[in-house]
């Protein structure tokens, strides 16, 4: 039986419950590509998720992007697999607002037997540039 990848992230990303990271942060699938190895996702932070200048905490930035990185490096892998972040370097270009729709893309950016290399954005809903990141990720299939 071969396996169907894109109905299986398909499944995953809409209609299983969210971790509790990720329903935190609002995710939301937009799209993705299997075959290029990317995904868009909207995010929507609450107001705990605030600084005391009233923007976004810096450590729930680098959640929305490790979210659409460490998807894009699962999504890259050939059969039901995850990509936990070894290591990740983010720029925070923009005050990140809360309480509005946040866009983040993730991609594999290359894919070895050791590592997955990614990188992301999250752009405000207009398209400015918020934030940056790239991570490197370990490949790990599911065992189920």
């Amino acid at each position: 039986m071969s396996f169907d990848k894109r109905t299986f992230w398909l499944d995953m990303l809409t209609k299983r419950e969210l971790p509790k990271a990720a329903a935190f942060v609002g995710f939301e699938l937009i799209e993705f590509n299997e075959d290029e190895a990317w995904i868009k996702a909207a995010f929507f932070l609450p107001p705990e998720a605030t600084n005391p200048g009233g923007d976004a905490q810096g450590g729930f930035i680098s959640a929305m992007l490790d979210e659409v990185m460490s998807i894009a490096g699962s999504i890259a892998q050939d059969g039901p697999a995850m990509a936990p972040t070894l290591q990740m370097t983010t720029s925070y270009i923009r005050p990140v607002p809360v309480g509005v729709r946040l866009i983040g893309r993730g991609e594999c950016v290359r894919r070895g037997r050791s590592g997955i290399f990614t990188r992301g954005e999250l752009t405000s809903a207009d398209g400015k540039l918020l934030a940056q990141a790239t991570a490197s990720c370990i490949p790990r299939p599911m065992d189920w």
